[in-house]
């Protein structure tokens, strides 16, 4: 496969919801103008042979491609470790973020933490094109939730996503440091032509996560960006507030865990 172009990846692991996980990635690369490719890695516990993996991809890329008419649907099957495997992705085929459906998240979220490109989790069957149009993204006090508005901005930008900033509601300097991420994110909105609005959470950064997820329930068709922190307590695991704990309560919504330790790869236009 050649590189050089930006690509959104889609894991492919031949599971149930592959598929749909294919159609995700042929709305996101059709919205950000961006080549698809169908990625595999070998299992060495299945003894699968790369050939037959080829085979299999190939079939599936040409079933894709009169999906995303104007960008080249590609295919890789990969032969080593996972965590290789992202370095690889991301250095050598300018991999922008990689789909999957909510059923691999389990195998896929503790590899996130070497990975300079944010995962995508997703799930919805019907009206795929509406869930990128409404984004919710949590605003606190990290210096993360920066980068979470920016991979917003680009379904913003190219798709008119309406953009929900879900502000946490702080005391003192962390809330002083939430107004600030908030400006900060609001410039960069600014300097674009489309739709969002500033919500408050009446939650504190610690629980914003979790808030940010029912609010993005109410909305139905939707996607929403978290930053994954690794470092998970057992009262996050109790009140629901770890990565994985969203992605399984989250239903229909799409969910973009993006790695709060690693600059990432940043959107060529």
């Amino acid at each position: 496969m050649e590189n050089g172009e930006q690509k959104i990846f889609v894991w492919c692991d031949f599971s149930t919801g592959m598929e749909n996980a294919i159609l995700h990635g042929v709305a996101i690369a059709q919205t950000l103008k961006k080549e698809l490719c169908l990625f595999h890695q070998l299992d060495v516990r299945l003894h699968e042979k790369a050939g037959i993996a080829e085979a299999r991809l190939s079939g599936l890329a040409a079933k894709t491609a009169p999906l995303l008419p104007n960008y080249p649907v590609k295919y890789i099957v990969i032969d080593q470790n996972i965590t290789n495997a992202l370095t690889l992705l991301a250095e050598r085929y300018e991999c922008l973020a990689l789909i999957a459906h909510k059923t691999s998240s389990q195998q896929l979220l503790s590899f996130l933490q070497y990975s300079a490109f944010p995962f995508m989790f997703v799930s919805a069957k019907t009206n795929i094109d509406k869930v990128y149009q409404r984004v919710v993204v949590p605003i606190g006090y990290m210096k993360k939730c920066k980068d979470l508005a920016l991979w917003a901005s680009y379904l913003g930008r190219h798709n008119g996503a309406m953009i929900d900033l879900f502000i946490a509601e702080e005391s003192g300097l962390d809330q002083n440091t939430v107004k600030s991420n908030l400006l900060s994110v609001v410039r960069l909105f600014e300097k674009f032509r489309f739709p969002f609005q500033v919500i408050e959470s009446h939650s504190p950064t610690w629980k914003l996560q979790r808030a940010s997820l029912l609010h993005g329930l109410g909305i139905k068709n939707g996607m929403l960006i978290i930053a994954a922190t690794f470092s998970a307590t057992f009262l996050d695991s109790l009140l629901g507030l770890t990565e994985r704990k969203v992605i399984d309560q989250s239903e229909e919504l799409s969910v973009m865990c993006i790695n709060s330790r690693l600059d990432f790869y940043t959107f060529c236009c």
